[in-house]
C-alpha cells in the first residue's frame, strides 16, 4: 500500500540525503506556506510518518507540517550498527532535516520514540524550538529509572525481549500482518482508528524490509543517556490514559515540573497509547492551543 494515499490531498514526499549521509523519505503539507511555522512530527515504534496524517490535515492550512520516517522505518535508511541509533545520532537527524527546509525553530511534536528524541532534542537545542509536544512518552531517563518497577516491568517486557539479536527481528517479520493487528488493534482503546488498508501499509513495510528500528531499544540499554536537563521551551505533554505499554506514572506532572519551565499535561480518558490515532480531534486542538500560546 502506498503510505501516500492516507494523507491530505496535497500532500508531498520527498526523499533527501542529509549531511550525515542518512537517506531520509519526509512528507510535507502546506508546501506553499513556507512563511508560515513549521511543525515538524516524529512518530514511534512500530509507525511511519502516516501515523501523524489526521494532524497534517487539521493543521496543514495555517502550518507548514513535515513529518520524516524516522532512521530505521519506511523508506529511510536503516544503518546497520546498534550504536548508530542512539540519541545524539537521532537527534542530529532531526537538526539535519531542519537546515534542509531552511527552519532555524520549528513546533517539534513527538510521539513514542519520537517522543523520547524530542525530549531530548529540545534538552539539547532549546534555541530551535518554538515549542515542544509529547505525546505518550516520558523522557529515557524516566523509563530507565522505571523499568525496574514491577508494573512497568510486566508492561514492558517486549523491551527485554527486543534485545535478543535476530530472535525478534524473525518475531516481526514471520507474519507482518498478524504483527501489526496485534500491537494497534490488540493495544488500542480505539480499534476502529486502524482500518485495514492502513494495517497493510504498517505491514507491507515489514514484509520489505523487516524492523532495523529494534535497534532503538537496544541503544537504549546499551548506550543509556542518564542525565537529564532542563527544558526551556513551552512544553505540552498529550496522555492518553489507557495506555498498555506506559504506566499512569508517567502523566504525573510534578515528575515534570521539576525540569520542566512551562508545562502543560492534557489527558485524554478515552484513548490508549496511540493517541494522536486513536483521538485525532482532541490531540489536533491541543496543539493548535498549544502552538497559538507559544
Amino acid at each position: 500500500m502506498n503510505a501516500l494515499a492516507h494523507f491530505p490531498e496535497g500532500t508531498r514526499a520527498h526523499d533527501t540525503r542529509l549531511p550525515s549521509g542518512l537517506r531520509m523519505r519526509w512528507y510535507e503539507y502546506g508546501e506553499t506556506r513556507r512563511d508560515a511555522p513549521c511543525v515538524l512530527f516524529l512518530h514511534g515504534f512500530p509507525e511511519l510518518a502516516v501515523s501523524w496524517r489526521h494532524q497534517f490535515a487539521q493543521l496543514g492550512e495555517d502550518y507548514r507540517v513535515v513529518a520524516p520516517d524516522m532512521r530505521g522505518f519506511g523508506q529511510t535508511d536503516a544503518p546497520r550498527r546498534v550504536r548508530d541509533y542512539r540519541l545524539d545520532a537521532l537527534c542530529t537527524d532531526v537538526s539535519q532535516l531542519m537546515d534542509v527546509l531552511g527552519e532555524p525553530r520549528v513546533h517539534l511534536v513527538g510521539h513514542d520514540w519520537g517522543g523520547a528524541v524530542a525530549w531530548e532534542f529540545a534538552q539539547r537545542s532549546p534555541h530551535r524550538l518554538r515549542s515542544l509536544s509529547v505525546l505518550n512518552c516520558p523522557p529515557v531517563q524516566f523509563m530507565l529509572r522505571a523499568i525496574v518497577r514491577p508494573a512497568q516491568v510486566r508492561m514492558s517486557w517486549y523491551i527485554f525481549f527486543f534485545q535478543l539479536p535476530y530472535l525478534s527481528e524473525r518475531f516481526f517479520s514471520r507474519d507482518p500482518n498478524k504483527f501489526v493487528r496485534s500491537v494497534f488493534r490488540g493495544t488500542a482503546a480505539n480499534k476502529g482508528a486502524f482500518p485495514s488498508d492502513l494495517l497493510s501499509v504498517y505491514a507491507d513495510t515489514i514484509r520489505q524490509r523487516g524492523l532495523p528500528a529494534v535497534r532503538y531499544y537496544r541503544a537504549a540499554l546499551r548506550h543509556p543517556c542518564v542525565r537529564l536537563r532542563a527544558v526551556d521551551v513551552p512544553t505540552l505533554l498529550i496522555w492518553g490514559l489507557r495506555d498498555k505499554a506506559l504506566g499512569p506514572w508517567f502523566a504525573e506532572p510534578e515528575r515534570y515540573r521539576t525540569f520542566v519551565r512551562d508545562f502543560e499535561l492534557v489527558a485524554i480518558d478515552d484513548a490508549g497509547h496511540w493517541v494522536q490515532q486513536e483521538a485525532p480531534d482532541a490531540v489536533g486542538a491541543a496543539l493548535r492551543l498549544h502552538f497559538a500560546d507559544s
